[in-house]
């Protein structure tokens, strides 16, 4: 039987197709297909991994809150003047803009189809494009479904049946959908369906497992649906219906009568019913010869569906507002669609130009899609978009339709002309980094305890940070992704704050290391298993940390510092008896074996010895580092240039003195991705971070400063010669010098990004 058709079936029987004893164990097995399609012979076309993307707002006007305004000719005007080749045009929104038999239509559609009128202008400009779609994304305003009853089916119901949730969006409340619930599930179904009949090259969705915009549900069908599925009756879950929504920011938010065992059940069941979705998504526009792209924003969370980012032909990595967090989340973007041949895509431009929270003239925030005039961040974004090895999206073409204020295009226009012109030593360029760190799933699990992890922000903003702000050459690599073959090609890797680790994660780390390589491990790295549960044996790293920790985290002692036991390389300069600025608190550990406790951490106000601080091993041909605080996290808040010293010093350390891939002399500030094209040559891309850009005003409106005489030295592979070092940006040759087997070259003025061409030989 074709899988669609059995896809089809099972929706219809509601969960009979599926539903068996121990489901839930065997649906944790089930394998995430991760290439190929429903159609095997279908691959994602090529050029859409450097497509030059704009994309085109269906909640804003021209199209929302009427089309009156909305001319197909006139957009597409501006995405050739822009530069691009792909718009990402939105034919559903709060309602659909062609003629639907399922979604709500648009009233005065007044029978015109937008989306064949947006695709005659785009074949007549030879400019790509695909659909925007959300999934379960709240869009009918409260009340309307009462006079429209051939939707009541779509609607969230609480244990009485009744209507409830209420989300905002852009500043208008709209209902929470039924997300788990036949009639919705069948009728986006029938949306897809509706957008393969059209002349299009992909569909989008927004929002996959994410349940924060609805909830859970209590009408009929899903406590039949649910039952078969889990065994259990979905009224244990009818304390949750005062959080309005379910958010991923599940664990110690949680209310304290939740029935955790009913929750993680649902979590199963609304995960599957997105899987099956998503695949037959997958087989219906494959068979229809057209990409599925997804927002991504939910998938690395711990209740959302394993693997997701594996369905779809690419996906949307969703963009910090500051750039070293937009480094980290598009390092691991691209991290994650790089094995599968995937596309990542990455927002340049947002919705707002504040956050949101702000007072009520500065809401709701979509109106800022027509308000954006573009200026130096937009530059800023995008060089750093390709910095992570992603392709940008312009998100602000609303505002050029209308052309309202006075900010230029230039802005983007330029980083599409640099796309188009450096197209081939874009494609295929990996990141050559000195050392990897790695988030873990497992670490998300921690809601399952009903607790939060420190994983994310202990990397993103803290050592992501201290490795910039030290120009030692980084990637951010997921767990999910550390295959035996990735790891064979990396130096050194980091787990900060780690908590959660598998054993099998464990196993391949330890056999790493004793082949020679460097762990650096910081906090409660792997004091948990993959469901979250404190584990009693001393930690899944024991054996090659040399360390067993002996319970959760101690209570935070501001006045606590690493004193200096023992002189050690792992410390650089820093020599017995040295004290140094540590993280308040600690997790309590001792060594085993022949681990090295080289400093320990001392409170100043006590004089107690809180237990060890710094610990090193030796372990086959390899080395570890545990740190049993959290010197990143310190960093991130205060800068101390002590514990970026000691953290670049451990790095180097278990670098076991390989040479740094590239050295930079610039102020603070200046950030440096090094990259090796598919041609085998290497680019350092160089993000001036410097001048008026305060996060706390918002996230555009960032104003940067040239820096003068910026000096970089690049490491030239062994076996290879230097043929020349160019200025992509600048679009001319720079003169260069060899330093031992570093290329040195300086850059006269710096202003935004540069990119460094080193052509090899």
């Amino acid at each position: 039987m074709h899988r669609r058709q059995f896809l089809e079936q099972g929706l219809a029987a509601g969960v009979g197709a599926w539903a068996q004893p121990h489901f839930m164990e065997q649906f944790a097995k089930l394998p995430v297909l991760s290439a190929g399609s429903g159609s095997e012979e279908y691959r994602a076309p090529e050029w859409l991994h450097t497509a030059r993307g704009v994309y085109f707002d269906g909640y804003s006007p021209p199209v929302y809150p009427n089309i009156k305004d909305f001319d197909a000719r006139k957009l597409l005007e501006i995405v050739v003047k822009l530069g691009g080749n792909l718009l990402r045009f939105q034919p559903i929104g709060y309602w659909a803009y062609y003629p639907s038999k399922s979604f709500r239509v648009f009233p005065g559609l007044d029978g015109r189809d937008l989306i064949n009128e947006v695709m005659q202008e785009c074949r007549r400009a030879d400019i790509h494009c695909y659909c925007y779609i959300g999934y379960g994304h709240p869009h009918m305003e409260v009340g309307w479904v009462d006079k429209h009853p051939e939707y009541a089916d779509w609607v969230l119901r609480d244990p009485q049946g009744k209507p409830y949730g209420v989300y905002v969006h852009n500043g208008d409340p709209v209902q929470r959908l039924c997300l788990t619930g036949d009639a919705y599930r069948r009728g986006i179904r029938q949306v897809v369906k509706e957008l393969c009949a059209h002349d299009i090259d992909g569909v989008y969705f927004d929002a996959p497992s994410g349940f924060g915009y609805s909830g859970i549900c209590f009408c009929e069908t899903c406590r039949r649906n649910y039952r078969a599925f889990s065994g259990m009756d979905l009224g244990r879950l009818a304390s949750l219906v005062k959080l309005n929504g379910l958010s991923f920011d599940v664990g110690s938010n949680l209310p304290p009568d939740t029935d955790m065992e009913a929750l993680i059940a649902w979590f199963a069941w609304a995960t599957y019913l997105v899987r099956e979705d998503f695949l037959y998504f997958r087989e219906l526009l494959h068979d229809s010869n057209k990409f599925m792209l997804c927002h991504n924003g939910d998938t690395w969370s711990g209740a959302s569906l394993p693997l997701q980012y594996r369905i779809p032909d690419g996906f949307m990595v969703e963009a910090s507002d500051d750039i070293p967090g937009r480094l980290m989340t598009g390092l691991m973007g691209s991290s994650m669609a790089r094995p599968y041949n995937k596309t990542a895509q990455m927002y340049l431009g947002g919705y707002n130009v504040t956050s949101y929270g702000e007072p009520p003239h500065e809401n709701p925030s979509i109106v800022h899609n027509t308000n954006l005039e573009d200026g130096d961040e937009i530059q800023m974004q995008g060089y750093t978009d390709l910095a992570c090895g992603n392709i940008p999206l312009y998100a602000t073409a609303n505002r050029m339709f209308f052309n309202i204020g006075s900010g230029s295009s230039r802005h983007v226009q330029e980083v599409f002309a640099f796309m188009k012109r450096t197209e081939p030593l874009l494609k295929g360029s990996i990141p050559a980094p000195y050392m990897t760190i790695v988030p873990t799933w497992e670490s998300l699990q921690r809601w399952r305890e009903r607790k939060d992890s420190w994983n994310w922000p202990m990397m993103s903003s803290a050592m992501g940070l201290a490795m910039l702000d030290k120009r030692i050459a980084f990637d951010v690599n997921p767990s999910t992704e550390m295959s035996e073959e990735w790891l064979r090609s990396q130096k050194v890797i980091a787990l900060c704050g780690a908590s959660g680790i598998s054993d099998d994660d464990a196993a391949r780390l330890t056999a790493w290391v004793s082949r020679g390589g460097g762990l650096l491990v910081t906090y409660d790295s792997g004091l948990y298993d993959a469901k979250g549960r404190q584990r009693q044996d001393g930690g899944a790293l024991k054996e090659v940390l040399g360390v067993e920790i002996q319970g959760g985290p101690l209570t935070s002692l501001p006045e606590s510092f690493y004193r200096v036991v023992e002189t050690s390389p792992v410390l650089g300069s820093y020599e017995k008896g040295a004290i140094l600025q540590a993280d308040g608190t600690l997790v309590p550990v001792a060594t085993r074996g022949d681990a090295r406790t080289v400093a320990e951490c001392w409170d100043l106000r006590t004089g107690i010895v809180r237990g060890p601080g710094i610990v090193v091993h030796n372990y086959g041909k390899g080395r570890t580092v545990y740190v049993s605080g959290s010197i990143e996290a310190n960093y991130r808040y205060d800068r101390v240039p002590s514990n970026l010293s000691m953290l670049n010093s451990m790095v180097e350390f278990l670098g076991q003195g390989e040479l740094q891939p590239f050295k930079m002399e610039a102020p603070r500030g200046i950030y440096g991705v090094l990259r090796k094209t598919a041609q085998g040559d290497l680019t350092l891309w160089l993000l001036a971070n410097v001048g008026f850009k305060d996060a706390a005003i918002g996230l555009m409106r960032q104003e940067y400063l040239p820096v003068a005489d910026v000096k970089v030295s690049i490491l030239v592979p062994e076996g290879r010669k230097l043929r020349d070092i160019q200025l992509l940006r600048a679009e001319r040759s720079l003169s260069w010098q060899m330093e031992g087997r570093y290329a040195v070259a300086t850059i006269p003025s710096l202003h935004i990004a540069e990119v460094v061409y080193v052509q090899l030989a």
